[in-house]
């Protein structure tokens, strides 16, 4: 459904005005004097000021807003100085990206001339940097990929809310960003056009060392990536800003707009996008930034209708996982590499924008760090809307499967990540994430390395994730030689029924672990949820001629070292206990297993990351059944009572005052019963 559609059944949703097209001329003062510089419209015009000011207040963004005033200026003084002169583009060009956003949005709202000047102090310091990014192509010209559309978007809006420079500065300003920012974001959407025709991408020597990663398929990588979306931001925004001062910028207007097109049809049809939400949001919050100056500036292209941006908003909702450990910051299911949620600005524009009250909720409700844009969109007298039930149960066109009771921080969540590599993407197809009580029973572990020399990169394999290992190896991925570039690893799901309170689906990731063993014959993995508490895992691994050892790994949170592990004195179950919640942990299988405990093989300062692992002895034909029951550590919660019995048909499951079948005899393994009484007792009556 497009935003037109939609709107037909929402008649009272509020949706921005589209302003008539309009052109950015520029027009310069003499020497000497201030050049009132054609801002208005770039980033919010002069009547969205008092609104600006307002949202500085509110409950949502005040506190943020109370720590960019309380910044210390005098170490950010001594810190510009220093920049001058070490021209770090890594870390000291970041770090005045973000102090002139920071103090760009003080001065916006309080128009403080300690901050004007510091401001003018930063923008200095970064027209003194020989160039924005550390990137080169084969021909030893400078790529923008990272730091320099982000120092053309942070030079700009800093241009914009001081409403006017010396018209040296201005000059010299608009130079820049068109040197250093958008030509060399122009080469990188380029030469990612045209990926075959250039190769000899790599870093400026001077920063090499910082990183030691094989460049040469990056312009084909990055098409699909968060990378290519920000040079798409700067160099849109930089092309507007310098119309009529630069002959290239409708060039580069055009170059813009066509490769923004383009990567936004790398989002599923669901809205759904493979480098998770995290980068996801990266990517849009950047083009929106562009799409919000294009729309007011030119206002000839509907952005809204470029991809399904009301399906987006529900990908942000059903990868939510309640809130982080220790922190009341939402937490979300983190396959890959990402750590947080999204900036309310990313859900603010798509509320705006389509009218959606679920964005508007998920900006307000699911939102965590924050930046300047979040002020600039942000309207809350805009209608917000929780998720409803819809969402509970949610397959993703990208075979990634979310099920829920709910979205409060205590309620159960069951996350399964099968579908197609990504970047980002770790060695996780068929991995489980469980939280219930506001604990990660099991978990992907955060922390994993970028770099391959790391240690920690061991934590992107499948030995660091609650999945299947085959003579102690997992499914196939790369040696990190080219960085966190998508594999070949392919896992599918085929079967999925949805039963509201009983889901259970079935994922096949046999390609992904032939690419590693040649003789493995097939893998599925099969799972139940019965809500609230209760996950049945069925293993199967099929081996061609020769015997392996199957093993299926578990993995608890331990960030604050509170994970504790009871194996027990039988080789039946064992328990993973939070302080919050346990995980009670029974299995059989078809061969002979044992269980094994340890910690995975990563430096301490790293963490520790215990696991438990259930290994059946060698056989070219293995099942294992898992059962896992969720209780809360109350001492009034009994464990619970378990039964496995294995039967020519499958197996019999009693849980409790619930009992099932897991049927095997066909093409995927079945799931009967489970909510309804044991049949025995049932028989009775």
């Amino acid at each position: 459904m497009n935003r037109r559609a939609f709107l037909k059944l929402m008649p009272h949703a509020l949706v921005l005005p589209i302003l008539a097209p309009a052109r950015n001329w520029l027009s310069l003062a003499g020497p000497g004097q201030t050049s009132r510089a054609p801002v208005e419209g770039l980033f919010f015009r002069r009547e969205d000021r008092s609104r600006i000011r307002a949202n500085a207040q509110t409950p949502l963004l005040r506190d943020y807003f109370q720590s960019c005033l309380e910044a210390d200026l005098e170490a950010d003084r001594q810190f510009l100085q220093q920049a001058a002169e070490t021209r770090d583009l890594i870390r000291d060009l970041l770090r005045l990206q973000r102090l002139l956003r920071r103090e760009s949005l003080v001065y916006l709202v309080t128009e403080r001339p300690e901050r004007r000047a510091l401001i003018l102090q930063a923008l200095e310091a970064v027209l003194q940097m020989p160039k924005w990014d550390y990137f080169l192509n084969g021909g030893e010209q400078t790529l923008g990929l990272q730091r320099a559309p982000e120092t053309v978007i942070a030079v700009l809006f800093a241009r914009a809310c001081l409403d006017g420079v010396p018209d040296d500065l201005e000059r010299r300003l608009l130079t820049d960003v068109a040197e250093k920012g958008c030509l060399p974001c122009s080469r990188s959407l380029r030469e990612m056009a045209a990926p075959e025709a250039h190769t000899g991408w790599h870093f400026d020597p001077e920063y090499a060392a910082n990183y030691a990663v094989d460049m040469q398929r990056w312009p084909q990588i990055l098409t699909r990536t968060n990378l290519k979306a920000v040079p798409i931001a700067g160099l849109g925004l930089g092309a507007l800003a310098l119309a009529d001062f630069d002959a290239r910028s409708e060039a580069w207007l055009e170059l813009a707009v066509r490769s923004a097109r383009e990567y936004l049809s790398v989002f599923q049809a669901d809205g759904s996008y493979e480098e998770n939400l995290g980068y996801a949001d990266y990517s849009l919050r950047n083009l929106f930034l562009f799409f919000e100056a294009h729309h007011r500036l030119r206002g000839d292209v509907d952005w809204f209708d470029q991809m399904n941006f009301y399906g987006f908003a529900e990908f942000v909702v059903a990868m939510q996982i309640g809130r982080q450990l220790g922190s009341d910051l939402p937490d979300v299911v983190n396959f890959g590499d990402i750590r947080h949620s999204i900036f309310p600005a990313t859900a603010f524009w798509i509320a705006n924008r389509g009218g959606d009250a679920l964005a508007q909720y998920a900006g307000q409700r699911f939102s965590a760090l924050q930046d300047f844009a979040d002020f600039l969109w942000y309207r809350p007298e805009q209608p917000a809307r929780p998720p409803d039930d819809r969402l509970k149960n949610k397959r993703f066109d990208l075979d990634w499967i979310v099920c829920r009771t709910g979205w409060g921080p205590d309620d159960t969540v069951l996350a399964f990540r099968s579908g197609g590599p990504g970047n980002h993407e770790h060695a996780d197809r068929n991995s489980l994430i469980l939280k219930a009580h506001g604990e990660r029973l099991l978990t992907d572990p955060f922390g994993a390395a970028y770099d391959w020399r790391d240690p920690a990169w061991r934590l992107r394999l499948t030995e660091a994730h609650n999945a299947v290992l085959i003579d102690g190896r997992g499914h196939v991925y790369h040696d990190g030689r080219e960085g966190t570039n998508p594999s070949a690893a392919q896992a599918r799901i085929v079967r999925f029924v949805d039963r509201g309170e009983r889901v259970w689906w079935c994922s096949d990731a046999t390609p992904a672990y032939r690419l590693v063993d040649p003789d493995v014959r097939q893998v599925l993995r099969a799972v139940l949820f019965v809500k609230p508490d209760l996950v049945l895992v069925h293993d199967r691994v099929q081996k061609e001629t020769h015997t392996s050892e199957v093993a299926v790994r578990f993995l608890p949170d331990n960030r604050d070292g509170r994970a504790n592990i009871d194996v027990g004195q039988n080789q039946s179950g064992f328990v993973i206990k939070r302080p919050r919640a346990s995980l009670y942990v029974h299995y059989r299988a078809t061969a002979p297993v044992r269980l094994y405990h340890g910690l995975l093989d990563v430096p301490r300062k790293k963490g520790l990351f215990p696991y438990l692992e259930v290994r059946a002895e060698p056989t070219t034909d293995v099942q294992i059944l898992t059962v896992l029951v969720v209780r809360p550590r109350k001492e009034d919660v009994p464990a619970p009572s378990v039964d496995i019995t294995a039967e020519p048909w499958g197996w019999q499951v009693t849980v409790g005052d619930r009992s099932g079948r897991v049927l095997v005899t066909g093409t995927v393994p079945e799931f009967v019963g489970f909510l309804e009484p044991r049949w025995e007792e049932r028989s009775r009556h």
